[in-house]
């Protein structure tokens, strides 16, 4: 039998060397002076986009925008690749981020600055609806070719970089601290 693989996904993790207590008081008192935007977020504070000049942002720019083109190699892109806009997430206990996506731009990625323990990982969705041809209560185990959905843990100064047309949500806060993310768009 021959295999061809089609359609893969990649989703790239770096672990950046952030100052993630700095990064965090940044957080707290940015949310405290802006008000929240609703969209993925249900329960949590979404900010509108931060200014990319924010000297506190400057040292996490610089290494998005170089996994960003590191990445985009993978898809044979050539435009070099920049940020596009970023904003800060925070999901209070019990709070979590529906399904969506990001249009307008090549490629989506999340920075996790304070992840406290069952505080909520990232799930990735199939676009295909396998559910749909292949019941889940069929399956004897699960792998890249028959999962509806992929989750991935996340720690302090991940970085995951994935395709923005790629459905994610975010897990429930079952902690009693604050989940604190930054997304970061790229685009050429």
């Amino acid at each position: 039998m021959k295999i061809t693989e089609i359609f893969k996904t990649p989703i790239a993790q770096f672990v950046l060397n952030e100052d993630t207590v700095a990064l965090t008081k940044f957080s707290k008192k940015w949310a405290q002076a802006h008000p929240t935007k609703h969209l993925s977020n249900d329960g949590g504070y979404h900010s509108p986009d931060l200014d990319l000049n924010i000297p506190e942002l400057q040292s996490l720019r610089e290494q998005a925008t170089r996994c960003f083109n590191k990445v985009k190699e993978k898809f044979f892109y050539q435009p070099t690749l920049k940020i596009a806009n970023m904003w800060l997430n925070i999901n209070y206990p019990h709070s979590y981020n529906q399904l969506h996506n990001h249009p307008r731009c090549c490629f989506a990625s999340t920075f996790y600055i304070s992840v406290p323990e069952n505080s909520g990982r990232i799930v990735f969705c199939n676009n295909y609806e396998i559910e749909n041809h292949m019941p889940d209560t069929r399956m004897t185990q699960f792998g890249t070719y028959n999962s509806s959905i992929w989750t991935l843990p996340v720690k302090d100064n991940d970085f995951y970089v994935f395709p923005a047309w790629l459905k994610h949500r975010v897990e429930m806060n079952k902690s009693k601290k604050d989940r604190i993310s930054i997304s970061i768009n790229a685009s050429h």
